[in-house]
């Protein structure tokens, strides 16, 4: 009986012995590295490339290990903190994900759209071509400064009051062009007489005024293209809702822009129009690409969002350039 004790506790110990020199390998195994691998910190590992990389960033050319220790040291921080995110759920957070996916989207557009833009050019025929089509818009039309003297006549006036009224402004016109060339305007006239509040007290001026101008009788305007030299005056004009009496004070003529005054701003416009030609086109291009595109139309339809404080002053994040 003694016997057979002692030999089940010699194959007891012998058992033990093995799998303890089995547990020993096995974590000399997972211990061990491979030839490549720096260091693992848990599942992460740091390779001999990632160090050099590391080396390279922080601008380090030195060999000795006491710098290598460090900046490894620096890389297992920054591997143990990422861990330490990820084990927390960080990954998932709103911003986390926004400021990924933010990243990803400007590599992607470094790396496809970029390029293309930096390829757009701008000709001088384009510039030339753009200032043509738009010559309007690079020219100061001829102007004149006019005054008047304005004698207020509906349309349903009666008829005995617009004869009187129509026999004063023929008065007024006659004492008019018995002026002095000297008088500015209508003079002293036009405080007694008009109608126009703005104007009377400045001798019915009322500034400088386009054939194209919006803001005047169109029978004032279609007077105002025959008079040709300062100190003319039109017969008397029927306006719409009222008389008129005008004088040509002064003649500018028409001032265009010359094309190398304005060239660089051409180019500027041109170029940016062109360029969000292209983003636009790429953009099309990529959603294209990702297939299929489907929107929940009744989904968008019943959607409805809060606009409290909060959420009214909450802007959508900008895509990176």
């Amino acid at each position: 009986m003694p016997k057979q004790r002692i030999l089940i506790y010699s194959s007891l110990l012998t058992i033990a012995l093995a799998g303890g020199a089995f547990y020993a390998f096995k974590q000399a195994s997972d211990i061990r590295l491979a030839d490549n691998v720096v260091a693992r910190i848990g599942t992460a590992t740091i390779t001999e490339d990632q160090l050099k990389a590391y080396m390279a960033q922080r601008n380090s050319a030195s060999n000795s290990l006491e710098i290598k220790q460090q900046l490894l040291d620096e890389m297992i921080e920054r591997k143990a903190q990422i861990a330490t995110a990820i084990e927390l759920g960080l990954e998932q957070d709103p911003e986390v994900v926004r400021a990924l996916e933010n990243a990803l989207i400007a590599r992607l557009r470094a790396r496809q759209l970029n390029p293309a833009l930096d390829r757009i050019e701008v000709s001088e025929e384009d510039i030339e071509g753009y200032y043509e089509a738009n010559i309007v818009r690079y020219t100061n039309p001829a102007q004149k400064r006019v005054a008047i003297i304005r004698f207020d006549l509906a349309a349903n006036t009666p008829a005995e009051e617009a004869e009187r009224v129509t026999e004063l402004a023929g008065h007024v016109h006659k004492l008019a062009m018995s002026q002095p060339d000297a008088v500015r305007g209508f003079g002293s006239l036009a405080a007694q007489y008009s109608h126009d509040q703005r104007s009377r007290y400045v001798g019915g001026d009322i500034g400088w005024h386009s054939a194209r101008g919006q803001n005047l009788d169109p029978a004032l305007l279609s007077a105002l293209s025959e008079l040709e030299s300062p100190g003319d005056m039109a017969p008397l004009v029927h306006g719409s809702h009222a008389l008129y009496l005008l004088k040509l004070l002064d003649a500018r003529n028409e001032i265009v822009t010359p094309l190398n005054a304005v060239a660089s701003n051409i180019r500027v416009q041109l170029m940016q129009k062109k360029r969000m030609g292209q983003e636009t086109s790429w953009l099309q291009s990529t959603v294209q690409q990702v297939k299929p595109t489907i929107i929940n139309e009744p989904a968008l339809a019943k959607l409805v969002v809060t606009r409290d404080e909060a959420v009214a002053s909450v802007k959508p994040p900008g895509l990176p350039q």
